[in-house]
């Protein structure tokens, strides 16, 4: 199973470069979210009691990364399409991971309406 996500981590990984290198300057990304939330996954899946270290790294980037509201619309927009996408992930979960790491991501409440 660790092979699976590994392989995907690493897939995630090249996509993310290869999206950043047409990314204007100062705005947020889906690749962004994917990156720095890619060490949650065992966490969001239930998997892990508390999320890791270098999740929680990740989730306090989004929080410097999110300045403007385009950039929490975005990264709310991301992250929803994110959940859908990943089979296993507990929206719980997802909602408890900002105070787990002391981070600050309003959006992550409002995955059903983004445009808040």
């Amino acid at each position: 199973m660790r092979s699976i996500v590994a392989f995907y981590t690493l897939l995630l990984g090249m996509a993310i470069v290869c999206m950043m290198a047409f990314k204007p300057a100062g705005a947020m990304s889906c690749g962004d979210i994917d990156l720095n939330l890619s060490e949650c996954m065992w966490y969001l899946a239930g998997r892990d009691g508390d999320p890791s270290t270098a999740c929680c790294n990740g989730v306090r980037h989004l929080e410097k990364l999110g300045v403007t509201t385009r950039d929490r619309r975005v990264a709310c927009d991301c992250l929803r399409e994110t959940v859908k996408r990943m089979h296993g992930i507990r929206n719980s979960l997802v909602d408890s991971l900002p105070s787990k790491c002391s981070a600050k991501l309003s959006y992550v409440k409002y995955l059903d309406h983004c445009d808040r």
